[in-house]
């Protein structure tokens, strides 16, 4: 498992939404870890769909972003946002057939927590500087209420 799976500032992309929402990530991982250290079998399970649920509206809001801003790499950002959601969603198939909540939130947490470390850094750095020329804000209200309302 990850000794330490926490936001900070070396994850910030300039762009206030999206790493607001990547905190949120973040803190999902903490709940999760959360209810690993306190056997918590209840609540686990609906924090790793929030988690899932999650991150995969946040990747469909990231292309709209990049949608809007032209971005060169849509396509293939796109394709790597598509290989994650299969990945995550086969968390989702392993608790609807009843696998061991606790060995799922560490995997969940695992896996996905490296997988968002890794996309930030390589793939969501790459984005930033095509959509802060292209931000607009009503754009950015109105994608959060499709995606996130």
């Amino acid at each position: 498992m990850l000794k330490s799976l926490s936001w900070s500032d070396d994850f910030a992309i300039g762009i206030d939404i999206i790493d607001e929402q990547h905190k949120r990530l973040f803190d999902y991982f903490d709940e999760i870890e959360h209810c690993i250290k306190t056997n918590d079998q209840t609540h686990v399970i609906d924090i790793c769909r929030g988690l899932i649920d999650y991150a995969v509206s946040h990747n469909t809001f990231e292309e709209s972003l990049m949608k809007q801003a032209n971005y060169p790499m849509l396509d293939a950002h796109h394709l790597v946002h598509e290989a994650f959601k299969a990945r995550a969603y086969g968390y989702l198939d392993k608790i609807t057939d009843g696998a061991d909540p606790m060995k799922i939130a560490r995997d969940v947490r695992t896996d996905i927590g490296l997988w968002l470390i890794n996309h930030i850094k390589r793939e969501d750095k790459h984005y930033a500087p095509y959509v802060k020329k292209t931000l607009n804000k009503g754009f950015v209200t109105k994608m959060l209420g499709r995606f996130f309302s």
